[in-house]
């Protein structure tokens, strides 16, 4: 079977939310030479076997002149006009497939979980439900790279699970490799942009900083039967609590 593509913003490439890089007037990613860069950008990643989304090659490169910038303490556009070197692109592709090869390797260590048709139905709802809220998400003029990754990863975990029961004689089915840190990682995104007023919650629940609403606690209790938990560090797996 082929390797599945990989977006490496919200997984391999380690970032979390990005806010957006601004240069004052007009955002950064907007701006004639960042998207040129950003062609160049996915040319690279595509020579080295990494697959980016609409959008995302102009957010890492936002990102890295955001980051050079705050190291130097100049403004963005500054930085984009004299302090990138003719390396940095294919630096950052480097990074980015270096970036790749390890998540894949993870994937490949992941523990894989059996689920009985009952929960195997509430995750893919649990799906369903963070994919509409992505595509809504799509709609607003924040949070667009984020919802276009976390849409892509969605489908990426409904096709795998459906596949796992394709394959299967019986009502336990086991989900592993990329479809379960698909189906992790993009529960636990949801999670964190409605819990940060990123996307807009549709549940009747009051919402507020530090609340967590009905939505969040079902997508939360569908994240543990796939053994993937929402709080920080020194909260246990699932199956430990």
């Amino acid at each position: 079977m082929a390797r599945p593509r990989r977006r490496t913003t919200t997984t391999a490439w380690g970032h979390g939310r990005r806010g957006a890089v601004q240069t004052g007037v007009a955002d950064i990613r907007n701006t004639k030479k960042v998207r040129q860069l950003a062609a160049q950008l996915r040319n690279e990643c595509a020579a080295r076997g990494v697959t980016l989304v609409s959008g995302e090659a102009e957010e890492i490169l936002a990102d890295r002149i955001r980051g050079i910038a705050q190291r130097l303490g100049v403004n963005e556009r500054t930085v984009l006009d004299r302090y990138l070197l003719e390396d940095t692109v294919p630096a950052l592709a480097d990074a980015l497939a270096a970036a790749d090869t390890t998540y894949h390797q993870a994937v490949d260590a992941v523990e894989p979980v059996v689920l009985d048709i009952t929960d195997t139905g509430r995750v893919i709802a649990a799906l369903g439900m963070t994919m509409k809220l992505a595509t809504e998400a799509l709609q607003t003029p924040t949070g667009h790279a984020d919802a276009l990754g976390v849409a892509t990863d969605c489908a990426d975990a409904v096709v795998g699970i459906g596949a796992a029961i394709r394959s299967t004689d019986d009502e336990d089915i086991e989900i592993g490799g990329a479809t379960l840190v698909y189906a992790r990682n993009v529960l636990q995104r949801a999670v964190q942009l409605i819990h940060d007023g990123t996307w807009e919650c549709p549940c009747s629940t009051p919402h507020a900083p530090g609340v967590t609403c009905t939505l969040q606690a079902n997508l939360i209790n569908d994240m543990n039967l796939l053994g993937g938990w929402a709080g920080g560090a020194h909260e246990p797996p699932a199956h430990h609590r």
